[in-house]
């Protein structure tokens, strides 16, 4: 199935509920079961669970540092995130024509797999849990952060769209502007935190538990792309695999991928087009040993240098063990570029077709120790899981302490503002304090949405 099959049929389904919806909404069905419409996804507000969350919150304590905690961690993280923003739109500004014409549109803001290109439709069933253990850890500390403060929770409530999507916790909002700012700042502070927490859980579970049992199957190079119709591509060399050795030069006794890949581009310069050589590769859980007989590698780069120069058709390389040693400890192995290179996978999965945790490259791998007996299946299935759950839930939590309304991160800053213009204009009347937080909050706000969306509308420029 193309993208475009899989997409037609994701909207036909989408159209086809919404009219179902539409006709059970006219004919008062849903009202009947405490079902409302929110846009086209239902909306089920429902007092169950309100108890568990007031049980839940019961170690006041515990929660009071919890939040403030999360006050001062989110706006640390917001001060960062206002850099970066700000820094990026500067970036693009020196960008060359033909790099803001590369530059993504819109569709890369949205959370729609399918229409965002780093959220492929064959993840939709990792981004929708991902996104549903997002969405219940926000609101639900919302919620238990409400009744810590002695405030009220009016309801709990689901979201769907054909399945559950979302999940909410609905306080009583004028009480919670008379509260005091502090209960206040900790109520808006805990959902930003805990999706920080959950993505730390989320990190810390695929790399020390699930990683830590992944080894590569063979000690090489990898091959990230192959030619079509090549002389690589005709022998079986695909991508995903593990070369090995190149005419008796055994890569497994070079310690580094700098080392094996500067080897491998020796051995390939002292080559001529039409000698065969011999190569050895793992692929698919098969080791090979093969005689290929190269081409020219003038015919795939055309530059004088290359004129007679033997070419197997491998057009790029990876290091299979350096990138398994980042996904293992992506925190502190060669800090900061193991994080990095951690987070963007969606990225590099995009752009470059190299995806560390999905097929053909998990064929390279093999599961180690007591989590070997999970069928590799269901093992991968629970990494890319677990790695979903800590790319959305790290993506909502640093979006969200952004100081813009309305977002968690717009009304902590409403306040803290407010906390300083009462103590600099103590005379002051009132509705000028608060003329003066509405202005500040507003500009601030406005610099926030047009630094976000820049780097997308750059191109249109």
């Amino acid at each position: 199935m193309t993208m475009i099959e899989g997409l037609l049929i994701f909207f036909t389904i989408i159209l086809i509920y919404i009219l179902i919806i539409y006709i059970l909404h006219k004919k008062e069905v849903l009202k009947k079961y405490n079902l409302s419409l929110y846009g086209p996804a239902l909306l089920l507000r429902t007092k169950k669970g309100v108890g568990f969350l007031k049980k839940i919150a019961s170690k006041k304590r515990f929660w009071k540092k919890y939040g403030n905690f999360g006050i001062a961690f989110c706006f640390i993280t917001m001060v960062i995130m206002v850099f970066v923003l700000i820094w990026q739109a500067w970036a693009v500004i020196g960008f060359t024509p033909a790099q803001k014409q590369a530059m993504p549109g819109f569709e890369i803001a949205l959370v729609l797999p399918g229409i965002n290109p780093i959220l492929p439709l064959e993840f939709i069933g990792y981004i929708l849990v991902a996104l549903i253990v997002a969405i219940i850890a926000h609101e639900f500390s919302h919620g238990i952060l409400t009744f810590v403060g002695d405030l009220k929770v009016k309801s709990l409530g689901v979201l769907y769209l054909i399945v559950p999507i979302g999940a909410f916790c609905e306080p009583d909002e004028e009480e919670l502007k008379k509260a005091q700012t502090g209960k206040r700042m900790r109520v808006y502070a805990v959902g930003p935190l805990s999706n920080f927490v959950v993505a730390l859980v989320a990190i810390l579970l695929f790399s020390f538990v699930f990683m830590s049992a992944v080894q590569p199957s063979a000690e090489g190079i990898g091959v990230l792309d192959v030619y079509k119709n090549s002389p690589a591509d005709e022998i079986g060399i695909k991508t995903g695999a593990i070369i090995t050795e190149v005419n008796g030069t055994d890569f497994s006794k070079l310690e580094t991928f700098e080392q094996r890949y500067i080897k491998y581009i020796e051995i390939m310069n002292n080559t001529h087009a039409n000698e065969t050589i011999s190569i050895s590769f793992f692929y698919n859980n098969n080791f090979y040993n093969k005689i290929i007989k190269l081409t020219d590698r003038y015919n795939y780069f055309p530059v004088e240098s290359n004129k007679g120069k033997g070419f197997t058709g491998v057009y790029s390389l990876i290091g299979v063990k350096e990138n398994l040693n980042m996904l293992k400890n992506p925190i502190f192995e060669r800090f900061p570029y193991g994080f990095l290179f951690f987070y963007i996978i969606p990225l590099t999965g995009y752009f470059e077709g190299y995806n560390p945790i999905v097929s053909p490259f998990t064929e390279s791998y093999v599961i180690t120790g007591p989590l070997g007996v999970f069928p590799p299946i269901v093992f991968w299935v629970t990494v890319n899981t677990l790695y979903w759950i800590f790319w959305l839930n790290l993506a909502v939590g640093l979006f969200n302490v952004l100081p813009m309304i309305p977002l968690d991160g717009g009304f902590l800053f409403n306040d803290a503002l407010g906390s300083l213009v009462k103590r600099l204009k103590k005379d002051a009347p009132e509705e000028l304090r608060n003329k003066i937080v509405k202005n500040v909050s507003f500009t601030l706000s406005l610099i926030i949405l047009i630094a976000i969306i820049f780097p997308f509308i750059i191109k249109y420029i």
